[in-house]
């Protein structure tokens, strides 16, 4: 019972913004955000480009009924999965400008998503002015065995198929790592993280250094 109040409690909260929309002038303080965003939760960033506005995590394991100090599950069915399953979450953040693309014509040929950038300028977000959109993608990876079977009755039964290579020497994957779905009240936790940074930044700005707040005008 212990243990369940523990882990009832130590669920975090699933409330958060689906994207955040900035301006140009505050990009650099949301890049930063960002990055302290994913630090706090345990993901750490490997990939931090500020130009086009891509930050990518080196993946965490999910905290299970094993760990009841973990706040990083939104709810207890969450934790009993991430224990039955060995599941990890790396995290992808995606600064874009918000540019206005006209209806094409009646007659023109329907065109698919540009997905790999070729028919999109490339921007540069550091000297880009106007609207920016922030999106977070949470995947939760989950680990896989080859040729283990698992017993519905007994870990005792659990055999393992022996896969042979086909030449001598070759490396066989012991363990391999495939995305299941994705956490989106883990994302909206990271954009509530994200948005309260700035608000403090905000109004730490209109507060002069003895701590009285200044009225903001217009320069």
């Amino acid at each position: 019972m212990l243990l369940l109040c523990g882990l009832h409690s130590g669920c975090a909260t699933s409330e958060g913004p689906a994207f955040l929309s900035l301006d140009s002038q505050t990009y650099a303080e949301a890049f930063d955000a960002a990055v302290e965003a994913a630090r706090v939760v345990g993901l750490s960033p490997t990939v931090q480009d500020r130009r086009s506005g891509l930050i990518e995590t080196e993946p965490r394991i999910a905290g299970s009924v094993l760990e009841p100090w973990r706040t990083d599950n939104a709810s207890f069915t969450q934790t009993i999965e991430n224990t039955i399953t060995f599941q990890r979450r790396r995290a992808r953040f995606e600064f874009a400008p918000v540019i206005f693309q006209p209806d094409q014509s009646p007659d023109a040929p329907l065109t698919g998503p540009d997905l790999f950038g070729t028919q999109e300028a490339v921007v540069d977000l550091t000297r880009h002015a106007g609207a920016i959109e922030l999106r977070v993608w949470v995947y939760v990876e989950r680990s896989y065995t080859p040729g283990l079977r698992r017993s519905t009755w007994t870990r005792a039964k659990t055999t393992r198929t022996q896969i042979v290579p086909v030449e001598e020497g070759d490396a066989l994957p012991t363990q391999y790592w495939t995305t299941v779905h994705r956490d989106e009240a883990f994302e909206r936790r990271l954009l509530a993280a994200v948005q309260s940074a700035l608000a403090q930044q905000t109004e730490g700005s209109l507060k002069m250094p003895n701590g009285e707040a200044v009225a903001a005008t217009e320069p």
